[in-house]
């Protein structure tokens, strides 16, 4: 009985050893702009005419790490800026990258956007961090644009409490463009000196 009992002890214990070490990631992608329901984005509270805007053309979803892509122009940009900046949250991360965008880093992205919004929840919430560096894991949503084609620099409009970040380019055509990368670092430079007056 004893070593009938040990035995299962053992099978049971390799078992168990075995499912931990195997990680299963879940992921969801939906087209269009179906309204997302308010309830699963509580931990940001006013990002719905973010989430919503009619300019989605993509919501991507795994583990909790959400992104949403938007096709537009400058002008229905600067509307979704503006909402943006009254999400109530301690940061709001606009990234500014040459267009256009990547591929390259994401679950499905859509061929075609100009502006993703990215959000950490659920369990992907565990890596978040408060690092307003951190484009990829902060804990406050982020805003990325992708500037040129629809999108003109000299007609953004960013609002007051915004917090502005130069990055590179993604995608292969974004990161030759050293033109285009110097231009949104001076906006963005001169965005920061005008705050300091």
């Amino acid at each position: 009985m004893r070593r009938s009992g040990m035995i299962a002890v053992v099978v049971f214990g390799l078992v168990g050893v075995f499912l931990a070490t195997k990680a299963f990631a879940l992921a969801y992608s939906e087209e269009g702009n179906k309204p997302q329901s308010e309830q699963n984005y509580v931990a940001w509270k006013g990002i719905m005419p973010v989430v919503n805007d009619k300019a989605r053309i993509l919501l991507t979803w795994v583990n909790g790490s959400e992104y949403f892509y938007y096709k537009g122009t400058t002008k229905e940009l600067n509307v979704a800026l503006g909402h943006f900046a009254k999400v109530e949250v301690k940061n709001h991360v606009v990234v500014l990258r040459p267009g256009p965008a990547s591929r390259a880093n994401a679950y499905k992205e859509p061929d075609s956007h100009n502006w993703n919004l990215h959000v950490v929840g659920g369990i992907s919430r565990t890596r978040a961090t408060d690092d307003v560096e951190d484009f990829d894991w902060q804990k406050d949503p982020v805003l990325t644009v992708y500037v040129g084609g629809d999108i003109d620099l000299g007609k953004l409009e960013i609002p007051k409490g915004v917090t502005l970040r130069a990055a590179p380019g993604l995608s292969d055509e974004a990161k030759k463009d050293e033109a285009a990368q110097k231009k949104i670092e001076a906006f963005v430079e001169h965005r920061k000196s005008e705050e300091k007056k």
